[in-house]
């Protein structure tokens, strides 16, 4: 008996029109996304070569130890492959990073683009979270109450079948209809953007993918159960429409967007425009300072420490202060983060970004690993400079020093700028609230889907 209901229930949702202009919407959605942020995927990595070149570049003009340090290079890390269907802080994790004795500089974002900026393309993570998400609500919206309005329900159960069962046929059959085309979307997508694409995973990344696809079953099977439960409770199918869109309006598009205005007012902090001027005012007091002093009766030696003990000093009071911007900024962030997560849209966002490396964890690792290379980067360089000195004592000729002191730099003798990829199990381990918001959630309306239908009245 339960398979004939399945059967029946899926027949009931392929001939139907919804089925059809919902496979066609997340094939032209889902495939058209991955192909265009493919396509981008393929210049970054275009770009990402030419500036690693320029950089060996000026390594290799590089004679002057001092300046190559005050000025610094530039670096950037490797463009990341699940962008192409997950974007989430690429924008900004990508964004080069000026690497000195100074504090490091962020460049622009390698997305910058006047179109993107107007129109940017939606990738899958937000193509799940509004438009599967809606449609979940509508293949379920009229699962209990159209059939109760049509009299096919009376008749369902006239066939002495349990109602757990019926209940389960009709999470389980749409719930397999919903998922049909939007994996077959995805397959699409993932297959076009390898053969036309320089897209690739490796093994780690194909495990986030897989996870990202899990999580988003996971989000869909939400919605489409909690609109399942709204139509056990309403009886009416226009009832129930109007009331699953109104809850989808508030979780999906009011919350997410609410609770980031809120922590805003509830945690002030001050602009960054107000904390580069105050960062400014201590390089110009230092400077102010150092020029005071009488530099006529020092020697170069005398000056060069005093300037050095000015620049370290104006440097920790620099960083005393962004480490109390950051603290407060963090501060602001998690009380973002808590509020959202009222939401299950905010809870499949904050995992599935996690996943595709492009999270909040993974901007602050970034910015942790960004001065761990800066010291690394350092060290290498003075280690370099004391080697050449060293070979350079013993050696008379002028010209033979020169060419010891001053050759070019092998880029291989520096630290490689590599940001490291979090393990899946850390990932999901980091993320695990955010799982079990969207589990437990599952759990509850699945839960009141079915205590509504042992008490649903057939013949009301």
């Amino acid at each position: 008996m339960f398979r004939a209901l399945l059967v029946r229930e899926l027949h009931s949702h392929l001939l139907t029109y919804r089925f059809a202009l919902s496979a066609v919407l997340l094939s032209v959605l889902v495939v058209g996304s991955s192909l265009v942020l493919g396509f981008n995927h393929d210049r970054r990595l275009d770009a990402y070569g030419e500036a690693k070149a320029a950089r060996e570049q000026r390594l290799a003009e590089s004679v002057d130890f001092r300046t190559l340090r005050w000025r610094g290079t530039r670096h950037e890390k490797p463009p990341n492959p699940l962008s192409v269907f997950t974007v989430g802080l690429e924008r900004e994790l990508s964004r080069s990073v000026s690497i000195s004795r100074r504090e490091p500089e962020l460049g622009g974002s390698k997305y910058a683009s006047a179109l993107y900026t107007l129109f940017p393309p939606p990738d899958l993570l937000y193509i799940v979270n509004i438009v599967g998400s809606l449609l979940a609500m509508l293949f379920a919206f009229n699962a209990i109450s159209g059939e109760h309005e049509e009299g096919t329900l009376r008749l369902v159960m006239s066939n002495a079948v349990a109602r757990h069962t019926v209940l389960l046929v009709k999470w389980l059959g749409g719930y397999l209809a919903l998922m049909g085309p939007f994996l077959a979307a995805v397959l699409l997508g993932l297959l076009l953007a390898a053969l036309l694409t320089s897209f690739k995973l490796g093994i780690g990344e194909w495990a986030a993918f897989a996870g990202m696809l899990g999580v988003a079953a996971l989000y869909l099977s939400l919605f489409f159960t909690l609109a399942l439960a709204i139509s056990v409770y309403t009886r009416r199918s226009s009832t129930s429409l109007v009331t699953g869109f109104l809850i989808w309006v508030l979780l999906v598009l009011a919350v997410p967007n609410v609770a980031p205005i809120v922590a805003r007012a509830a945690f002030p902090i001050p602009s960054p425009g107000a904390i580069a001027g105050e960062r400014e005012a201590i390089r110009r007091a230092m400077w102010s300072q150092f020029r005071s002093r009488d530099w006529r009766s020092m020697s170069r030696e005398q000056r060069d420490e005093l300037r050095q003990q000015a620049e370290a000093d104006a440097d920790e009071k620099t960083g005393r202060l962004l480490d109390d911007y950051a603290r407060r900024l963090e501060g602001q962030v998690a009380a973002g983060v808590a509020l959202a997560r009222i939401s299950p849209s905010s809870s499949y966002v904050y995992a599935t970004a996690s996943l595709a490396g492009a999270g909040l964890e993974d901007y602050s690792g970034l910015r942790g690993y960004i001065d761990r290379y800066r010291d690394q980067n350092l060290e290498a360089l003075a280690s370099i400079e004391r080697e050449r000195r060293l070979l350079a004592q013993g050696v008379q000729d002028s010209e033979e020093r020169s060419e010891i002191l001053e050759a070019p730099i092998d880029p291989d003798d520096l630290p490689a700028f590599a940001p490291p990829r979090r393990p899946i199990l850390e990932v999901l381990t980091g993320n695990d609230v955010d799982l079990l918001v969207l589990i437990v959630l599952n759990g509850v309306f699945f839960l009141a889907a079915y205590v509504g239908f042992l008490r649903f009245d057939l013949v009301d």
